[in-house]
């Protein structure tokens, strides 16, 4: 059994020996009970602002269909997030209190997977009087900001620098994480939209910077392509690659050769990357980093499969030069390193021992320390450090790997739909952080697209919410249920090509996982308010998702509200 509820809930059953006809206790002036929707914490902690609960009831129920259009409507890549979020969401479960988290990226990827392609196209609003926005970029960011800007009715111009949409969805996850033909799915529906993309236009060079000051408005996130350098003597060497570079050989079916024993240098999501893909070209493979494992910024998931396939970590290492040696090797000399105290990022800072110095050889030298945006096109008032400052404009907007924000898929979805809805704003004069704060799901700040459209209906913004905390949960009617292990490739065939080594859910395990969810702050039609109510007030048909109090005969004790166990029930006096 998992922790107490601080909240418990003592169970009545309800008798009656008599007609409860005889009288009418709702006429007595008691507290009500009225549904009431609060923001779930897995919710409030996804950047992109799904609504987590309700998909996750569709699955349950079988309703894949209206699972995938309630995360369209906050998300516009749930294949590609099903597979390489690292799902900040599981971490803020309330489940995980209890035994574990849901599985929540696994079943936004099969919700993504298991619906007909033909089911989810999703049309824009009529607009009469729209924009034309050009967004330059056509990585997560770009494309979340076309897909809502297309949804609210406005034209959309897209100019890719590559030939190919995707960004580092395209040409920085390998196959094995993340399959073309998922990555090619969600594009197809992004693209049924009416959205007009120009590839091969790179801003600055194929299309004039000025040109983009013809567009209304215009959203730049040119993505950081660029390999941050490692600064040391040697690194220009022969068979010194640039992680990025080599990834995109990868994605590209170019002939890459490695050869016997690899070094990968650092410590996230593109070291495991490369690792795992080094791996596959037939190298031993050894990650340097210059922290511990515990610092490490991959997603902690990537780094576990990387060890089960044979990786090796060095930790507390920093490389300090690179030699060319007479058998043609590389000699990589590495500083060791301790930590000390904590960086602005709140990780330990690692400084040098004095004189502790070791020497690894290797064939190659694959180098992931951190990747560049190119700023070379954009005039130098709106480059702040190594970043885009459009803070003196209201007409541009920024997003992704190019202003201060994490860098991870979710985060940029979630700045292209803040741009698509600002930019809305800003063409109906409206001021947009008075909305954004009212559009906010849960006290993390997710941005609703579903309560912009409502609000903008209604003319009131008003989604902010509490998030339900576990305390607020019964936990007294859930039993204890461990996550449902994934389906993977077995190791010995995993290194023999680059096909997917996840294998998700099976739609019977995606429904029983489904029912995992407490439902946090959302009903899903239990029937408990109705089981313990004791003058039989309450009517609930699940099948047409619908509550009826009967207020004449309600007492008002309350006892259906603390029967619910997911605080989705609320008592407020009659007079409210």
């Amino acid at each position: 059994m998992g922790k107490e509820s601080r909240n418990s809930f003592e169970p009545v059953i309800p008798i009656s020996y008599g007609s409860t006809e005889i009288s009418e206790p709702g006429k007595w002036g008691f507290p009500q009970p009225y549904q009431r929707e609060l923001t779930a914490s897995c919710q409030a902690s996804c950047p992109a602002g799904i609504d987590i609960p309700r998909f996750i009831h569709q699955v349950q129920n079988g309703d894949y269909v209206q699972a995938l259009d309630t995360i369209l409507k906050e998300s516009p890549l749930p294949g590609v997030c099903g597979r390489a979020c690292y799902h900040p969401c599981e971490d803020g479960c309330n489940r995980a209190q209890f035994d574990e988290s849901v599985s929540i990226h696994l079943l936004e990827r099969f919700a993504a997977d298991a619906a007909p392609d033909q089911a989810h196209l999703i049309h824009p609003l009529s607009n009469s009087n729209p924009m034309k926005v050009a967004v330059v970029g056509a990585g997560p960011a770009g494309l979340s900001c076309a897909y809502f800007l297309s949804l609210l009715g406005h034209r959309v111009t897209i100019f890719e620098a590559r030939q190919e949409p995707g960004g580092v969805m395209r040409w920085g996850i390998p196959e094995y994480r993340l399959p073309k033909a998922v990555l090619k799915k969600d594009l197809q529906r992004i693209f049924a939209l009416p959205i007009e993309i120009k590839t091969g236009s790179r801003i600055g060079k194929d299309v004039a910077y000025r040109k983009l000051h013809t567009f209304d408005a215009m959203f730049l996130s040119p993505g950081a392509g660029i390999s941050s350098p490692l600064s040391i003597k040697g690194e220009t060497s022969r068979h010194v690659l640039k992680g990025i570079n080599f990834l995109e050989h990868i994605n590209s079916s170019d002939p890459v050769k490695l050869g016997k024993e690899t070094i990968v240098i650092g410590g996230g999501n593109t070291a495991m990357d490369v690792a795992r893909s080094a791996l596959r070209l037939g190298s031993k493979v050894t990650v340097a980093y210059r922290r511990t494992r515990h610092e490490m910024p991959a997603i902690p998931d990537e780094i576990a499969e990387a060890e089960e396939e044979g990786v090796r970590f060095s930790f507390l290492i920093q490389p300090v030069k690179i030699k060319l040696t007479a058998k043609k090797r590389l000699a990589v000399t590495f500083q060791r390193m301790q930590l000390s105290s904590a960086d602005q990022g709140g990780r330990p800072t690692a400084v040098p021992i004095k004189g502790k110095y070791v020497t690894v050889e290797a064939d190659d030298v694959i180098t992931a320390v951190g990747e560049l945006v190119d700023l070379s096109w954009i005039p130098r008032k709106m480059v702040k450090g190594s970043l885009i400052d459009v803070s003196y404009t209201p007409k541009i907007f920024a997003g992704g790997d190019a202003v201060a924000q994490p860098r991870s898929l979710a985060a940029a979805i979630a700045s292209g739909k803040k741009a698509a809805i600002s930019m809305d704003l800003f063409h109906r004069g409206e001021d947009n952080s008075e909305v954004l704060r009212g559009i906010e799901r849960g006290n993390k700040g997710s941005l609703s697209m579903e309560a912009y459209l409502q609000g903008r209906s209604e003319g009131a913004w008003s989604d902010k919410r509490p998030d339900v905390s576990y305390e607020q949960i019964k936990t007294l009617f859930f039993e204890a249920a461990k996550r449902l292990p994934i389906r993977k490739i077995s190791g010995d065939k995993r290194l023999k090509g680059f096909f997917e080594v996840n294998l998700g859910y099976d739609a019977g395990k995606a429904e029983a996982s489904a029912a995992r969810c407490f439902s946090c702050g959302i009903c899903n039609y239990c029937n408990n308010c109705n089981f313990f109510c004791p003058e039989g007030a309450i009517a609930v048909d699940p099948d047409r998702r619908i509550r009826i109090v009967n207020y004449n005969y309600c007492k008002g004790c309350g006892t259906c509200a603390q029967a619910c166990p997911r605080s989705a029930l609320d008592m407020r006096d009659q007079a409210s």
